[in-house]
């Protein structure tokens, strides 16, 4: 799992679930490994309920329907908060 965009504060939590930061293309990541979709689900979990966003969007399968995946295999429950972009600079969150 990579994360982009980490706050200072959250930093220790991803360092504590086990995250290290790398560069990747010259711009720093969280790395967060994990080893099948229990423990994706308990990460996205965590993650989750510290309010980050997962990417969504029409392309690909990106975080927020794998999240979806994880809920509709009853690996995880709750809402969670995705972010889309309508253009350069312009993003909207929803609750999902």
């Amino acid at each position: 799992m990579r994360l982009e965009n980490v706050t200072k504060g959250l930093e220790s939590i991803v360092v504590g679930l086990g995250g290290r930061q790398d560069w990747v293309e010259g711009r720093p990541l969280w790395i967060l490994d994990f080893d099948g979709d229990q423990q994706l689900a308990s990460l996205s979990a965590r993650l989750s309920s510290e309010g980050v966003l997962f990417a969504g969007g029409l392309a690909g399968w990106p975080p927020a329907a794998i999240f979806e995946d994880l809920r509709d295999k009853g690996l995880l429950q709750g809402s969670f908060k995705e972010v889309t972009w309508t253009g350069p600079g312009k993003w909207v969150v929803r609750e999902r």
